[in-house]
């Protein structure tokens, strides 16, 4: 009798409990911001040209696209900027310097063009060089081959249609490295 007892004690205990939270989770109020009367206003780069302080409500606190159409024909156009000649590559820049390539980056890039492999957007070289560098460095670590082919095959996949065709150009890139850069 007392474990029937303990049983119904339980079971209505139970049942209070996922009352409790049932009804605990239909509390509808929620955190929100709050809403004033003050208007969102946006700035325009052109509509402070004329001045350099505004009052609420003058004429510069217009809509952003009159500003720009209202703006003088001089100031409508952002300043021409231009790179600071004096600025030098730092020498650890993993890139190219701008220096002219010595023999065995001649010989790499041009196996390359003999396999016709080409990187995506690598203009300056810059990439194929990379990546010579990296297929050398690896190699002298003792990498995995499979860590170096992946690296490789992400770096010319973009400019490949299929997953064979990386991997191809992948492997011609790793041995042209071996070949005539390491």
């Amino acid at each position: 009798m007392t474990t029937k007892c303990a049983r119904l004690v339980l079971a209505v205990t139970g049942l209070a409990l996922a009352l409790g939270s049932v009804s605990a989770c239909s509390d509808d109020s929620t955190a929100s911001a709050p809403i004033t009367n003050n208007p969102v206003t946006t700035t325009s780069l052109y509509s402070a040209a004329g001045s350099s302080a505004s009052a609420p409500g003058s004429a510069s606190a217009e809509s952003p696209s009159k500003a720009v159409s209202d703006a003088p024909s001089g100031t409508s156009k952002l300043p021409e900027t231009g790179p600071n000649p004096s600025t030098k590559v730092p020498d650890s820049f993993p890139g190219p310097s701008g220096a002219p390539l010595d023999d065995k980056a001649r010989a790499y890039l041009g196996a390359l063009k003999a396999a016709n492999v080409t990187f995506m957007g690598d203009s300056d070289n810059s990439v194929a060089l990379t990546m010579a560098k990296y297929v050398c460095g690896a190699r002298q670590k003792g990498t995995d081959p499979g860590m170096v082919k992946a690296f490789v095959t992400a770096s010319v996949g973009p400019g490949t249609k299929t997953v064979e065709e990386a991997n191809a150009k992948a492997d011609k890139v790793i041995r042209a490295a071996e070949q005539h850069y390491c």
